[in-house]
């Protein structure tokens, strides 16, 4: 077990005399975290660190064994690891749903075994560093970047559900990030497309996020991940423009308020700075020097060609970015993974743990029965269990659907095991369900409501000409309406009229959607669920 105290990043003389000895390239290298993705993988580079995440593991062996011969200390192997364990066999038949699930279920030692597992089987996998939890406390429901992804509103619980997770990564050896400091969801802005600001004033943020994230400090997170928002109750505004820097570009959070006055220790990476928030703000290059400078460690998603080392020497020239700065955060990293025992020789990365002993659908299972459950019945629809004679619609109504179709047609499989009349229409149109209900074609229409987070997508609401079958009022026209949110839970507030009967999944899974389907044919009661900001 790792102690549960604030995380001291010591850097010891080896880590120093290695980060001494990196040339001017290697050091721009060993602060870069780039993407496989954007990368040409034929043309690797001694990176301190790569984002492999949605790679095989036979993918990542083949990759590994190129890059680690190009890196003069070995790299972080990096992915988005913000609520379970992903990939599982077919065969264990189950998964585990977004941070949200968590936050419904409001049980931190359930959590913490869950991401003891996530932890085990993630270290097996080769990977050393996980870009989560989500930190972020979802103050408005529609902010279009935090959503499922958030351990809850409520600044203690919320604090107590994030460390639970990221407490059991680090147990096993990996880097866990609390993101995204100052703190994301208080507005429907995304960081990808502009520079969002949060809008508290000194005492709520201390209060709110500022409370989250200390604890997380606290507690011994060893990553803090800021994101491109703005905070101004507590910085300044930048000349000539005005404008209130993100956090990712301001000395006045990262050093100041993050460094100094929260004591963090551990290593900054920003999010990616592809995003317009960052980039957006000010000269791509010149961003990138800047938040090295502001305290940050490691830039996450750098476009690492040949014009980035022309760039980044210029910034060097121009007295941007200093090359003590450069050597400090190189030694900063290595020390990270002097910590983590990565520069232990030979490396040894732990044996693939026997999944059936770790009984996960058994957590599964406790999750999503606590989890999954109804947010509204208004008329008492799901006092009216379905039958093997009952008449089903189920209307799929969502976006990305080339996504979340499969699933979505797994659902209604899952409701004709309880009853043969199901049919499933996608997205029918608002005449055609009006036409429906108006002739009593159905006796019970279940309407799953999709469209789960998507980057730069701008909004998390039903959106596009798809929403337009909420429109013609069939929902109000006889047959019970059973409204099923498999992701974004607040469509009771846009369809507040509209919506009398609604359940909630926090992020559908087909553990979930099994859950699901027993509950709607009365085989297993659905708890009555409250949303933080209802």
């Amino acid at each position: 077990m790792i102690p549960t105290s604030r995380f001291r990043l010591s850097i010891s003389s080896r880590a120093r005399a290695l980060a001494g000895r990196l040339t001017m390239r290697q050091l721009l290298l060993q602060v870069t975290v780039p993407a496989l993705v954007h990368l040409d993988r034929n043309r690797l580079d001694g990176y301190g660190g790569i984002f492999l995440h949605g790679t095989t593991q036979a993918e990542r062996d083949a990759l590994l064994a190129r890059l680690r011969p190009l890196c003069p200390v070995e790299p972080f192997v990096v992915a988005d690891i913000e609520y379970g364990p992903r990939d599982l066999p077919e065969e264990l038949g189950c998964e585990f749903g977004p941070m949200m699930g968590h936050a419904m279920a409001d049980d931190p030692e359930l959590t913490l075994k869950i991401s003891r597992a996530t932890g085990l089987i993630s270290r097996a996998r080769g990977f050393t560093w996980a870009l989560g939890p989500c930190s972020d406390l979802l103050a408005d429901p529609d902010s279009p970047m935090v959503s499922t992804r958030s351990p809850g509103a409520r600044p203690e619980r919320a604090a107590e559900i994030a460390w639970a997770f990221a407490r059991g990564l680090q147990e096993h050896g990996l880097l866990a990030t609390a993101k995204h400091f100052p703190g994301d969801g208080f507005g429907t802005l995304d960081q990808h497309l502009t520079t969002p600001v949060n809008p508290l004033d000194t005492q709520a943020w201390r209060d709110g996020p500022g409370f989250v994230f200390q604890h997380m400090i606290n507690r011994g997170i060893r990553a803090i991940m800021p994101g491109h928002i703005a905070l101004p109750a507590l910085d300044e505004p930048d000349a000539p423009g005005g404008l209130h820097p993100p956090a990712s570009l301001s000395r006045r959070l990262l050093t100041d308020l993050l460094r100094h006055e929260m004591g963090f220790e551990g290593l900054v990476i920003s999010d990616a700075v592809n995003m317009t928030g960052f980039c957006g703000f000010m000269n791509y290059y010149d961003a990138c020097a800047r938040f090295l400078e502001a305290g940050g460690d490691v830039l996450l998603f750098a476009k690492v060609d040949e014009r980035f080392f022309t760039e980044m020497e210029r910034c060097l020239r121009e007295k941007k970015l200093t090359e003590d700065t450069l050597r400090d955060r190189a030694a900063r990293i290595i020390a990270a993974k002097e910590s983590a025992g990565l520069l232990d020789t030979p490396l040894v990365t732990p044996p693939a743990p026997d999944l059936g002993s770790l009984d996960l659908p058994t957590l599964a299972d406790q999750l999503v029965s606590r989890s999954v459950g109804v947010i509204r019945d208004r008329r008492g629809f799901l006092a009216r269990p379905i039958t093997a004679g009952t008449r089903v619609l189920h209307v799929i109504i969502s976006n990305y659907s080339e996504r979340h179709q499969p699933l979505l047609s797994y659902f209604t499989e899952l409701l004709r095991g309880h009853s043969p009349l199901v049919t499933e229409w996608i997205d029918p149109g608002c005449d055609r369900l009006f036409e429906a209900a108006r002739d009593g074609a159905f006796d019970l229409i279940v309407a799953s409501i999709a469209g789960g987070i998507e980057y730069g997508a701008n909004v998390i609401r039903l959106h596009g000409p798809v929403a337009r079958n909420m429109m013609y009022g069939w929902m109000k026209l006889g047959p019970p309406v059973v409204f099923v949110a498999h992701h974004h839970p607040y469509l009771i507030y846009e369809y507040d009229a509209a919506v009398d009967c609604c359940v909630a999944t926090f992020g559908s899974t087909r553990q979930s959607l099994r859950r699901l389907a027993r509950g709607l044919a009365g085989i297993e009661p659905l708890p009555v669920l409250k949303l933080w900001n209802t």
